[in-house]
């Protein structure tokens, strides 16, 4: 059971007057002890004494019950209902095993709850519950809005490459007729012409590509880590911050992209310069 650390002191009748507890740090622990080691340390609290037995790791999230866990501390139900003297529980946790089990989960405890207060385990409103499952769509739908707009910026970029890499090469056929006409009268077939240029647009493009993917890598070796929840937690250990890292997978994805996009730009302008009659291209001024 959770209860905020300042109410953690508790009067309890036969239980000895040193009880265990468990607090989260850095928050509690800076607070209470400035940053030094607090296992084994005791606390006095309304006069009665708490004996630290283990720290908790900083846990970050963006949501809570009462307040975050990095400002509470854990004691003994018993011990709770000795402070309060409370009979019941306004609120439980519990989690599942695995995530892929929380809806069978909360079906087990709801029925375990129900076969001991003696109501339908099918009544919603005798407890209510929240999972992550009741967020997910909400995570989901943001998740795929973003996915979209990244998409949507993607794909306009590499179509108005594409186009770019397209209008430099019909200027480089208009500018090379009297190459091609030449090329042509030397014996040179239409597929000679054509995969030219086709391999000209991917040289472009994918020389376009390595150098982009070098500046990525440069600008990740230079920028590393980029502040995200840090700040906001007072933590300083970089869990939560963002690591740019390269991914092998989206290169090679890319590089795969880069090579449609390159046929695709040189198609009409390799198809043009193949069109080109020879007599023709040599009297091309």
């Amino acid at each position: 059971m959770k209860f905020p650390w300042r109410a953690a002191g508790f009067r309890p009748k036969t239980l000895p007057n040193a009880a265990a507890w468990l607090f989260s740090v850095p928050i509690l622990r800076r607070k209470l002890f400035s940053g030094t080691p607090a296992i084994g340390e005791t606390v006095r609290i309304d006069g009665v004494k708490f004996t630290v037995i283990g720290s908790m790791d900083t846990k970050f999230s963006d949501s809570n019950y009462f307040t975050s866990d990095d400002e509470s501390v854990f004691i003994p139900y018993t011990a709770a209902g000795g402070l309060w003297n409370a009979r019941y529980a306004s609120v439980m946790l519990f989690e599942p095993v695995a995530p892929n089990f929380e809806p069978a989960a909360m079906q087990q405890f709801r029925a375990a709850i129900a076969n001991r207060q003696r109501f339908s385990p099918n009544d919603k409103r005798a407890i209510t519950m929240f999972g992550r499952e009741e967020f997910k769509p909400i995570y989901e739908g943001i998740t795929l809005g973003i996915e979209a707009l990244l998409f949507f910026v993607g794909a306009l970029t590499l179509g108005i490459g594409g186009v770019g890499v397209m209008n430099i090469m019909l200027v480089s056929v208009e500018e090379r007729v009297r190459e091609i006409g030449l090329r042509r009268a030397l014996g040179a077939k239409k597929s000679h012409i054509r995969w030219q240029f086709l391999l000209e647009a991917l040289v472009m493009t994918l020389a376009a590509g390595v150098i982009g993917m070098l500046l990525s890598a440069a600008i990740t070796s230079a920028i590393g880590t980029l502040p995200f929840l840090g700040p906001a937690y007072e933590d300083d250990s970089g869990k939560v911050d963002i690591h740019l890292t390269l991914s092998f997978i989206t290169m090679i994805l890319s590089t795969a992209i880069l090579i449609v996009v390159g046929v695709v730009s040189g198609w009409l302008p390799a198809m043009q310069a193949a069109k080109l009659d020879p007599v023709e291209a040599l009297r091309y001024e």
